[in-house]
Parts: structure tokens; C-alpha cells; sequence
């Protein structure tokens, strides 16, 4: 499967947290540092591994290289591909119905991983003004046992959806960002875990989309960040 997972680094906030409270945080300022940690890391040349689990069992794995062209366009260029053989239908009466019904069902879950994956990169999105209307509403909570800031937002794509981003007050970075929203009237949910480059901007190391109804796991890391 090609899995055309976009990952959006508007995500990797840099200089995100000024105070402990989103009204001491100015959205322009904001919206600065995540456009500059953006066009620092478009500057480098990655891998991205795609692994798909479905009822738990590895399905496929890719491996891509990326990079940005001169325009700002994203480039893939596929690596290395495997997916694991599926056991054939055995010959029979009704056989070539049972071929057709795999290939139906492996179809649909093609397409759903396609609007996952899309779905997941509107979170947080390049829309600043859907993100300072949810930041002007958000939720910060500090302390409990751990020095970690966290900042939730409601009804930030989808009504009942929720985003929470998680940083370390001692670094200003983003940590984590956990999402729970919907597709097909069924919940799902997106963890993005951040890393630094050294001396550098942040990056999403791994993504986790997953779908308890699906029964489906999407994993997505990134690593060898070069110039």
C-alpha cells in the first residue's frame, strides 16, 4: 500500500510556551515560531517508515525518502516496500467469489487509510485562524506529578474531537500531541511523540494513528534528518 502520509511539521511548535497560560501566549508569535521551525526543517532530507498493522499482525511496511524541492514541494521517493502474503483461498466451489470479497475488503481499507491519513494532517493544520479561535479556548493544566504544560482544545476539526499538546516548560518544545476525533461514526486516535534535531528544529519522530473498529494501527517514523 502507498500510504501518502503527509506529516504536518506546522506541528513541531518551537518557542511555544512564553507563560503557563494560552491567553500569555500570542497567536502571532505562535504561528511565527511554527513557520520558522517549518521552513528550518524543510530544509533537510529524511526517511519515513510506514508499518501497517491490522487485528494486530504486520501488513506492510514502507520505507520512503523525503525532501522539499525548490518550490516548497514535498518529494517521496520510494525505499523498500514488504507486505505480508496472505493466505490464498483455497480452490473450491466458490472460490473466485471469495478472491473477489478479499479484494473488495482490501480495497475499502485502502481507501480508509487514505482519509486517515488525511483526516490526521488537519491537526493542527495551517489554518490560523481556526487555531486562535481553539487556543482562546483552550484548557491549560500544569503540575499533578509532572512539570509538563498541557494545553487541550475542543471542537477543533470535528464537533466532540479533541487536541492536547504537551510541552516542557524547562525546553519551550513540544513533547507530545494526542488527538481523538472521528471517521465513520467510529473514534480514532493520533499520538504524535516530538524529538530535536540536534541543534535544530523539532520533528515528529513517530505518528500513531489508530482505529479500535478497524481493529487498524498506522505507525510512522522519521529519522536520519540530513542537510
Amino acid at each position: 500500500m502507498n500510504h501518502k502520509w503527509k506529516i504536518t511539521h506546522s506541528a513541531a511548535f518551537a518557542a511555544f510556551l512564553i507563560g503557563t497560560a494560552a491567553a500569555q501566549v500570542p497567536v502571532g508569535n505562535l504561528m511565527q515560531g511554527m513557520a520558522a521551525n517549518n521552513k528550518q526543517l524543510r530544509q533537510y532530507t529524511y526517511k519515513q517508515r510506514t508499518e501497517t498493522y491490522h487485528e494486530g499482525e504486520l501488513k506492510n511496511t514502507k520505507v520512503d525518502e523525503i525532501h522539499y524541492n525548490a518550490g516548497g514541494e514535498r518529494v517521496s521517493i520510494p525505499l523498500d516496500q514488504r507486505q505480508t502474503q496472505s493466505e490464498a483461498p483455497r480452490r473450491g466451489p466458490g472460490h473466485r467469489l471469495i478472491a473477489r470479497k478479499i479484494e473488495e475488503e482490501k480495497e475499502k481499507m485502502r481507501d480508509y487509510i487514505e482519509r486517515l491519513t488525511a483526516l490526521a494532517s488537519r491537526y493542527p493544520g495551517p489554518d490560523q485562524a481556526r487555531f486562535q479561535e481553539a487556543i482562546s479556548k483552550a484548557e491549560v493544566t500544569t503540575g499533578g506529578g509532572s512539570s509538563q504544560v498541557r494545553i487541550r482544545m475542543h471542537d477543533y476539526v470535528k464537533p466532540g474531537d479533541s487536541m492536547t499538546m504537551i510541552f516542557d516548560p524547562a525546553t519551550k518544545r513540544p513533547v507530545k500531541t494526542e488527538i481523538n476525533t472521528f471517521l465513520d461514526h467510529g473514534p480514532v486516535s493520533i499520538v504524535i511523540a516530538f524529538d530535536q534535531l540536534r541543534n535544530g528544529p523539532n520533528y515528529p519522530g513517530k505518528i500513531v494513528m489508530s482505529s479500535i473498529r478497524r481493529q487498524l494501527e498506522i505507525r510512522v517514523f522519521t529519522y536520519e534528518y540530513r542537510l
